[in-house]
């Protein structure tokens, strides 16, 4: 039986399989492996690293069933690690992006606890949004990542919402527009608005969420205003922002919107209580890297109530994720 410390030291030590899973990634190892089973030293001379070095790293992540060593010194694929192949649709891009700056920045987690603001800002000299905007390379990374944290979850809230009463949705921050292309194919009779910074339009713009048909590509600052439409679709957003920026987002749609329209905001709720949530960890990743934060339902009512609407219903969906839907007050 593990003991108490023992326990702890594991749990210390979580960083050592993060940082190992985006190493194997960035070297292709698991795309290496999908023929069948290899050596160290073949995997090794292909990647152009340390034989040595290579094995134990994979030996690290083989108890935690990424990999398996069959022969000595010779690794297959499980069934989980096939994920993080390249033409897998899967969590690959988000590991990656989670273990580059975002980590750097977590290092800092103690300074967000003293002070409540992003450690990122601290790290590197500006908010999260804003350091993206000036590295592309990164900015792509991340809007991929995006579309890998939301595969299933997307068709999964666009076939849960009703959308027949509405004529133009307005996906606010929609960045490569994969839930706006889901929602549009489910309903051929309403038009579409992808607005976000220009980072996010250009990944719309090459396709990367799929399909816009019927659909304008705007380009701007939710903080100042958002375009008109009936029916408002905040995705992976809110949680982003602090409750007084998250509100002024809120207090833009409801500017916008005409006096039936709707504001769905579609987040991750976290559970109340001891029970086990991803959701609970993307929350303090929220704190160091962009200062938002993860929300229980009846935060959102109150959010909804700052800014003038009024919260109507959650919507459960086939995926991890919800519908919080408000109208005007």
């Amino acid at each position: 039986m593990t003991s108490p410390s023992q326990q702890i030291m594991r749990l210390g030590l979580g960083f050592t399989v993060s940082q190992a899973l985006r190493v194997v990634i960035e070297l292709g190892i698991p795309d290496l492996l999908a023929a069948g089973e290899q050596s160290v030293e073949a995997l090794a001379s292909a990647a152009k690293v340390d034989a040595g070095a290579l094995y134990r790293v994979m030996r690290l992540l083989a108890p935690e069933g990424v990999f398996t060593e069959g022969q000595p010194r010779h690794f297959s694929l499980t069934q989980m690690g096939a994920a993080l192949r390249s033409d897998r649709p899967g969590p690959r891009d988000f590991i990656q992006m989670i273990n580059g700056e975002a980590y750097l920045a977590f290092e800092q987690l103690l300074h967000s606890v003293r002070t409540g603001k992003p450690a990122f800002d601290k790290v590197f000299g500006s908010p999260r949004f804003d350091w993206l905007s000036g590295h592309p390379e990164q900015a792509a990374l991340f809007q991929r990542a995006m579309v890998a944290l939301s595969h299933g979850s997307n068709e999964a809230v666009a076939d849960a919402y009703d959308f027949s009463p509405y004529a133009r949705v307005v996906d606010v921050g929609g960045g490569h527009g994969q839930l706006l292309s889901a929602i549009l194919a489910r309903n051929p009779h309403l038009t579409g608005v992808l607005f976000d910074l220009p980072s996010g339009v250009a990944a719309a713009r090459q396709g990367i969420g799929g399909d816009l048909p019927r659909t304008d590509l705007v380009a701007g600052n939710f903080f100042e205003s958002v375009p008109v439409g009936d029916v408002y679709v905040i995705k992976k957003v809110i949680h982003d922002w602090n409750d007084q920026d998250a509100g002024l987002i809120l207090r833009r749609c409801r500017e916008a919107m005409p006096a039936n329209g709707r504001v769905l905001v579609v987040e991750t709720l976290v559970p109340a209580g001891n029970e086990p949530s991803q959701i609970k960890g993307i929350d303090v990743i929220m704190l160091a890297v962009t200062g938002g934060l993860e929300r229980t339902e009846a935060h959102y009512a109150d959010l909804f109530k700052a800014a003038g609407l009024q919260f109507e219903r959650v919507i459960h969906t086939q995926a991890p994720i919800s519908i919080l839907e408000a109208s005007r007050s």
